[in-house]
């Protein structure tokens, strides 16, 4: 009906959206061939893709299969939560890390707290309940966003992931040196995935204009001074206006031998610091 719908409409329908079913059943069918997929589970609006794949098996090979859907996951908007919607949260840490399950579920609207919170942890409902009038007390402090990121990052990463997203929330969100000086490489490489890592060898006496162009921060040195005096330029967090300053052991070098450099918004470096 939905296919039929869209044919007829002024927008039509893609190739893509046309096959979508016949792969999905195709899909199916070779699954119960080569692994025994006796069952396939979806969304509601899988529905007609599963009975399509019923379908053709039944046709093909004579077997009975079953499909199972439940509810969708939708916001208060009525978007609903996945990947073809734009989600860019997936169960597997190779695909999403626990800073960006954590950072997404921090992010999440007050009004979807109690269906999310409901859904997506174990609280029991008193718990929830009493969360929820603490929140709506204080909506700034977003106890209730903190509480689900909490619990969602450690049912799907555990403590370690838990702790290393809450690390890197503190040092990204919060400029929390603190947090950052005690990480070690490994950690601060899982914080930082996008960053590129650097290991340089530590001199007395180079300054930030230097050490910047060293590592690739800027195109020209040009880009360098306007970027630096234009307050574009931050060493562990902290605003650097000064081309001309010297880099210091213990201020711009964190006791783990790390420096965090960002240039603008999103481009970050992680230097490893080695003494000869």
């Amino acid at each position: 009906t939905s296919v039929k719908s869209r044919l007829e409409s002024d927008e039509g329908i893609s190739f893509t959206e046309f096959t979508y079913q016949i792969f999905q059943s195709y899909d199916w069918l070779r699954l119960l061939q080569s692994h025994d997929c006796y069952l396939q589970l979806g969304g509601s609006d899988q529905m007609g893709n599963i009975l399509a794949g019923q379908d053709l098996i039944s046709r093909s090979v004579d077997k009975l299969v079953f499909g199972l859907t439940m509810p969708l996951v939708l916001a208060e908007s009525g978007e609903k939560f996945g990947k073809s919607a734009g989600t860019p949260v997936w169960m597997n840490q190779n695909k999403t890390s626990a800073y960006t399950v954590y950072q997404y579920m921090l992010n999440q609207k007050d009004r979807d707290m109690p269906r999310m919170l409901k859904m997506f942890t174990f609280l029991p409902l008193p718990e929830i309940e009493a969360l929820l009038r603490k929140h709506e007390a204080k909506p700034e402090n977003r106890y209730a966003q903190e509480k689900l990121a909490e619990q969602v990052t450690l049912l799907l990463h555990g403590d370690q992931g838990l702790s290393l997203a809450q690390q890197s929330t503190r040092i990204l969100w919060h400029n929390d040196i603190t947090a950052l000086s005690q990480i070690s490489v490994e950690d601060s490489r899982a914080v930082l995935d996008q960053a590129q890592y650097v290991q340089k060898l530590y001199s007395s006496g180079i300054t930030m204009f230097d050490f910047a162009m060293s590592i690739g921060c800027f195109r020209s040195e040009r880009d360098a001074l306007r970027i630096i005096a234009a307050g574009g330029f931050y060493i562990n967090q902290v605003k650097t206006t000064n081309p001309e300053e010297v880099i210091v052991h213990g201020i711009h070098v964190l006791q783990n031998n790390l420096t965090l450099v960002r240039v603008g918004k999103k481009n970050y470096f992680i230097v490893e610091w080695f003494t000869s």
